[in-house]
């Protein structure tokens, strides 16, 4: 696959638009190129000796998300993929990414019904919505419907943010995703914390 050619396709389909109204401009582009490497990660982890789906992974996870807001987005981007990706690549690449793209978000944890490639781009998509990331979800998201204090972030926090956690730590396939979870979460919480604090005027030593 030439990821350079690919690459400019995907940011002319995403890189200058929003997905979301909350989300910066681009922003499924970012996630796209962010779960696309982070399900090759998790990979190499866990299985180590098998690179065969590398690049499929890396593919899928950057166009996985190109048809977000447009339901069903999994359906809907692994139709369009076949469109936009003509002559870039082979029958059997194609139909793996489609394959991978169209079951992003059709998670059955704890059973056989994903197969390991699914599962790895599944828990990746998760994943990068937490941590950094997460934080910088939850900025833009008040700061785009008008928030103006930052102590206030932390109402989300207390109030919704650990039902979602609880909810999406769920959809997670593999153990070590959810040890990356677990710590991802608890990095955003020490932030939220010393935001808090330094939000009052507080310093932290």
């Amino acid at each position: 696959m030439d990821f350079q050619k690919l690459d400019g396709i995907a940011f002319r389909l995403m890189g200058k638009r929003k997905s979301h109204f909350e989300r910066e401009v681009g922003a499924a582009y970012f996630h796209g190129q962010r779960t696309g490497k982070g399900a090759v990660l998790l990979r190499k982890k866990l299985f180590p000796q098998d690179g065969s789906m590398d690049d499929i992974l890396l593919c899928a996870g950057m166009f996985h998300d190109m048809c977000k807001g447009l339901e069903p987005h999994s359906d809907n981007a692994a139709f369009l993929c076949r469109k936009v990706l003509a002559g870039e690549l082979t029958e059997a690449e194609m139909d793996a990414v489609c394959g991978l793209i169209a079951a992003h978000d059709k998670r059955h944890p704890g059973t056989d019904e994903n197969t390991v490639w699914e599962k790895l781009l599944q828990d990746a998509d998760v994943l990068d919505h937490y941590g950094s990331q997460g934080i910088w979800m939850s900025n833009t998201y008040y700061a785009y419907h008008g928030q103006r204090e930052m102590a206030a972030l932390s109402e989300f926090y207390f109030s919704e943010w650990d039902p979602q956690c609880e909810n999406d730590r769920k959809k997670l396939n593999f153990d070590l995703s959810k040890q990356i979870f677990d710590e991802k979460c608890a990095f955003e919480r020490s932030v939220i914390q010393r935001m808090i604090k330094e939000a009052d005027g507080e310093y932290c030593l």
